[in-house]
């Protein structure tokens, strides 16, 4: 995907999320009868975000940590799914897994103005961090217990990454939205007992734009309903 592309393909979040309600009720998920979970990154700049996705679905369970990885673990999608609606004897979630980045009036992937700041931040921090890490040299992680969700997300992503190649931030977001996906499906499925559990995952970016109107690109959304996958239009 092009820095171009990110600009000219994306589509306001309150139109995707009016979108997430009309294709899920085709396929029987209503907020009525589900449990959303998010998985964004901790960062200020995605609280529009949630707020988006509580307007139509209600108050979410949060699963997201720094630059949108999911590591709640089979724990916490158990007590998850402990308070998802059975009104009809099914179990039904909807994911929303969006790293996020930013982009400046120049069109520079990774550079956003934050309210009251006098210059330009990074966004997502936590990538840039990482990416700057992997342009050094470093490819050897270990868990810090002083810092571990950024630890955990190298370690996550680390041995993804070809030895000698240095993705771009864009890449870099994507892959953490590959696997934000997988994770949370293994951790649904870890968790899940007898009664069925249908699951949609809807994933995408955000991109915060130099107009302040937050967008997503690169959406991508299916349901899992008694083991088979139903891709969503989009």
């Amino acid at each position: 995907m092009t820095d171009l592309a990110l600009l000219d393909e994306s589509v306001p979040v309150d139109d995707f999320i009016t979108w997430s309600e009309w294709a899920l009720m085709r396929v029987g998920f209503r907020p009525s009868n589900t449990l959303a979970l998010v998985g964004v990154c901790r960062d200020e700049l995605m609280a529009d975000f949630d707020d988006s996705v509580e307007a139509v679905w209600g108050k979410p369970f949060d699963v997201g940590a720094l630059a949108g990885m999911v590591l709640v673990g089979s724990t916490g999608l158990r007590a998850a799914l402990s308070h998802v609606p059975g009104e009809d004897g099914r179990h039904r979630f909807v994911a929303f897994c969006f790293p996020h980045v930013g982009v400046d009036d120049d069109g520079t992937i990774g550079h956003v103005q934050r309210r009251g700041m006098s210059r330009e931040s990074t966004a997502c921090g936590a990538l840039v961090g990482f990416r700057t890490e992997l342009e050094g040299g470093n490819r050897t992680f270990e868990l810090d217990t002083d810092d571990v969700e950024q630890s955990l997300l190298r370690m996550r992503l680390a041995p993804l990454i070809p030895a000698g190649s240095v993705p771009t931030l864009l890449q870099l977001t994507d892959l953490v939205r590959h696997c934000a996906v997988e994770d949370v499906r293994r951790f649904i499925d870890l968790a899940r007992g007898r009664e069925p559990v249908d699951v949609a995952c809807v994933s995408g970016i955000v991109v915060h734009r130099p107009d302040g109107i937050d967008h997503v690109v690169a959406v991508e959304a299916d349901v899992v309903i008694d083991g088979v996958v139903i891709p969503l239009p989009h």
